[in-house]
């Protein structure tokens, strides 16, 4: 049995009820993307799911492992290569996404595919509690964020369930939950705004989380806050969805305006 290399991250899935109830948030469909199989504990029942089973495993050992395991399966094919690479919109538009994500990228793949969610109609995730915390934190919640914005501003985000250290190899020091993110149909924003004008703001905003909106955003005047009816001596984690639309959308007249 391959072991597991902590520098990439690895704790392998072992639990079959999570691996069940992860099964049992995928849709029959044409094409599935699962990322970081591991030994393949989702993979087999994953292959049952869709018409095509694409697994990326960054691991050279599991990937050969993989390999030979699904040598006979022709509608799956194992990839090694790093999932950050990887662009999902050279697969099939409306592919579902599955994964155990390695601990240490897990944040890193989520924005990454924030930028191509548009070609994804679902998400299930298994990521740290805490990341997942984060990503649905609502306002006030002390671990709401720019990445919390910036993805609820895209996505719709459920926990599904939570995994303890046990149901790993080797066990985690953390909790784990399953999470399933649905791309939006529609934003309130210009799509092309999102990790551009909007996500400068929101990161200029959270750029000293202790500082409030008006010393993170100087630039704006009293006369727009007051317009907007947001008190400026708030911290950015307080804002609601709605409010940070609102306020986009003032900073962009008030560009146009200067400009």
């Amino acid at each position: 049995m391959t072991r597991a290399r902590p520098r990439l991250g690895q704790h392998f899935l072992i639990d079959e009820q999570s691996v069940e109830d992860i099964i049992a948030t995928i849709e029959p469909c044409a094409f599935l993307v699962e990322i970081g199989p591991g030994r393949g504990a989702l993979s087999a029942r994953l292959a049952q799911c869709a018409d095509q089973l694409l697994a990326i495993e960054k691991d050279p050992e599991l990937a050969r492992a993989l390999q030979q395991n699904f040598a006979h399966e022709p509608h799956v094919t194992i990839r090694c290569a790093d999932a950050l690479e990887v662009d999902l919109r050279e697969s099939p538009k409306g592919l579902q996404l599955v994964g155990n994500l390695p601990y240490n990228i897990a944040t890193a793949l989520l924005q990454h595919w924030l930028q191509v969610r548009t070609h994804v109609a679902h998400f299930t995730v298994m990521v740290q509690r805490e990341v997942a915390q984060r990503l649905l934190a609502q306002p006030g919640d002390s671990s709401r964020g720019q990445l919390s914005v910036i993805t609820q501003l895209c996505m719709e985000g459920q926990a599904i369930r939570d995994a303890a250290p046990e149901c790993f190899d080797p066990p985690p020091k953390v909790m784990s939950t399953v999470l399933r993110l649905t791309p939006r149909a529609e934003l309130p924003i210009p799509e092309s705004a999102v990790f551009g004008d909007f996500h400068r703001l929101v990161q200029s905003a959270f750029a000293a989380r202790r500082k409030t909106l008006r010393n993170n955003l100087p630039d704006l005047p009293a006369t727009l806050w007051e317009h907007l009816e947001i008190d400026a001596g708030r911290r950015a984690e307080t804002l609601s969805q709605a409010e940070w639309i609102r306020l986009f959308h003032a900073a962009q007249n008030l560009a146009q305006e200067q400009g």
